[in-house]
């Protein structure tokens, strides 16, 4: 009878390589996130300015 239940799987180190890639990959993800909120507050604030000035030259 065989013996089935000592089946382990070998969990490998991480090399450098795989490292790098799965940081690397993390980064440009986070970098695209970052960026996405960023032109959307630009986007806001630029309208309340646009909106500042133009409502201190109706009434200013």
């Amino acid at each position: 009878m065989s013996d089935h239940h000592s089946h382990h799987h070998s969990h490998q180190r991480e090399d450098y390589g795989s490292r790098f890639k799965r940081t690397s990959l993390a980064s440009i993800a986070f970098r695209r996130k970052a960026d996405k909120w960023l032109k959307i507050i630009l986007f806001f604030l630029s309208f309340i300015m646009i909106t500042l000035v133009v409502l201190a030259y109706l009434y200013g």
